[in-house]
């Protein structure tokens, strides 16, 4: 029995290996990971309890707990959406490029190379901002641990929070050097920590809250929008709640960067996305309605910590029982940064191959000790140190390479589903899309057109400033950089890099590859490799 288990694992991997093959890349990387370790990895990625605790500051103080409750419910809606889009592509092209690879598959080939280089681009930037942010929270959340341990006595100051966060940054970085088998072993734990943090939290704050008399009633917990934005306007302030549930809700291929990691990839990842959605909207859901059961009075947060989650455990546990769950919490945020960090490194090795980098492909190389790219993870942590510097000259600079995080990824999940919808309109296109195994069917375009329709709106609202009257300070610049990443990356591909780049490296292959066959790879498939 164990022999035909064996046997028929090994097929999968042969099978998997002419596919990517037939996709224009080699097969480099160990596929170790399996259908729990990959869920498990995804769940992590959305992080909830850790996730919710360093974005809802933004919901609950700008909105109010109605704002927090279902601008949650709604935009959960349109997340699952865009991630059942994210989904569907990357099943039928699992690669380490993830949706940048994907969408060579579903642009016209006079659009592919532009198109590409620019969703490349701003998957670069994006993930790099998606590991600084997080890794930038736990660090946060460290020293407020100190804060609740010495009853607000201690104040960190920017210097101790930059030697706490580049020391994640690195200390991450090597362990996601590790060969994939170990990454494997310790990812099957991660979804554990997750679920059980988020159900304590749940039960601890408003049962705690009732016993000291201190809960809030149901009218005000469902039904208050308070708008504290300045704006005087109620549905504005609601839909700003939309930044929290989308900065949960996001880098869904994240888990499609270890495509090239993960057993029988096209199935098993795209599942793993949608368990970790579902588990995420479900769980978080609860857990905001309890936070806000024992938020009491909000004149009183964020408090000495900074984080309004913090508070509501420190003044409805006391300090040890906030401490202890705090400590929980930071457990989770951690390993959120590393699996975001990891995914961040595998989407910088895929770009380096396809020469989307000016890197002469040095961060694609692979270690012959360990089978990772130790080169891109190197790099990861040396640049998502340098941007985390930006916070010693001003808080806003960091903010603002942070606030790109959710609307840049969300970006790149828009287009090439935007460009899947249109195809059948366009036969002159001659788009050969073939779902993968993973598919919703006649219901996909119903899906996809929804969360491309959302996108649009979530990223209408994300870049728009929170609080009125406008400053330097209080300014949104998520906007404005994601726009200068558009422009400088068009300008480069028109100055120069069109003379070279032709997408990634199976984009010729996706002209003539329309069934997905489980024989061996074709010549064609081959010397479309070999174009890099």
């Amino acid at each position: 029995m164990k022999e035909d288990t064996e046997r028929a694992s090994d097929i999968i991997l042969t099978r998997e290996d002419e596919e990517l093959e037939r996709l224009g890349y080699k097969q480099e990387l160990k596929r170790e990971f399996r259908s729990w370790s990959t869920i498990s990895f995804a769940t992590s990625i959305q992080g909830c309890v850790a996730t919710i605790a360093s974005t809802i500051n933004t919901p609950l103080l700008l909105g109010g707990p109605a704002t927090t409750i279902w601008a949650w419910f709604f935009g959960s809606f349109g997340g699952t959406a865009l991630a059942i889009s994210v989904a569907e592509l990357i099943s039928a092209y699992p690669t380490a490029g993830g949706i940048y690879t994907s969408s060579a598959f579903v642009i016209p080939s006079h659009l592919r190379p532009s198109v590409c280089w620019t969703i490349g681009w701003i998957t670069l930037i994006s993930q790099l901002a998606t590991t600084a942010s997080v890794n930038f929270a736990t660090a946060e959340m460290i020293l407020a641990a100190v804060v609740i341990g010495t009853d607000g006595s201690y104040v960190p100051t920017a210097g101790q929070t930059i030697a706490v966060y580049v020391g994640l940054n690195f200390a991450i970085g090597i362990f996601d050097s590790l060969p994939t088998k170990w990454l494997h072993k310790t990812a099957q734990v991660y979804a554990i920590f997750n679920l059980v943090g988020t159900v304590i939290v749940t039960v601890a704050v408003p049962v705690a809250a009732a016993r000291s008399g201190t809960i809030n009633p149901s009218t005000w917990v469902w039904g208050s929008i308070i708008d504290q934005t300045g704006y005087s306007n109620n549905p504005f302030a609601f839909f700003l709640g939309i930044l929290s549930v989308a900065w949960v809700l996001t880098d869904y291929d994240g888990t499609a960067h270890l495509s090239e990691e993960i057993k029988n990839a096209a199935l098993v990842a795209p599942v793993a996305i949608m368990w970790a959605v579902g588990l995420t909207t479900f769980f978080g859901f609860w857990l905001n309605v309890a936070l806000m059961y024992g938020a009491g009075d909000l004149a009183a947060l964020p408090g000495p910590t900074g984080m309004a989650f913090a508070q509501i455990l420190w003044n409805n546990l006391g300090t040890a029982g906030a401490l202890a769950i705090w400590i929980l919490v930071i457990i989770v945020e951690l390993l959120t940064g590393v699996v975001c960090q990891l995914a961040c490194i595998r989407s910088i090795y895929a770009l380096s191959r396809d020469r989307l980098l000016p890197d002469l492909r040095l961060l694609a190389k692979v270690s012959p000790l360990t089978k990772t790219p130790i080169n891109a993870s190197l790099f990861t942590a040396v640049i998502a140190s340098l941007l985390g510097l930006l916070y010693l000259g001003s808080p806003v600079a960091i903010n603002a390479v942070f606030s790109v995080t959710a609307v840049g990824l969300d970006v790149t999940y828009a287009i090439p589903t935007a460009f899947r919808l249109l195809a059948p309109l366009f036969p002159a296109w001659e788009v050969r899309y073939k779902p993968g195994p993973f598919s919703l069917g006649r219901w996909s375009y119903a899906v996809s057109a929804y969360a491309v329709a959302w996108t649009a709106f979530e990223s209408g609202i994300l870049v728009m400033p929170q609080v009125h009257p406008v400053s330097a300070q209080t300014m949104n610049y998520a906007g404005p950089i994601l726009g200068f990443v558009i422009l400088l990356s068009s300008l480069w591909y028109l100055l120069h890099a069109r003379s070279w780049y032709r997408g990634p490296a199976g984009a010729s292959v996706g002209d003539s590859r329309v069934p997905r066959t489980d024989s061996g790879s074709s010549s064609e498939a081959k010397r479309g490799a070999g174009k890099t």
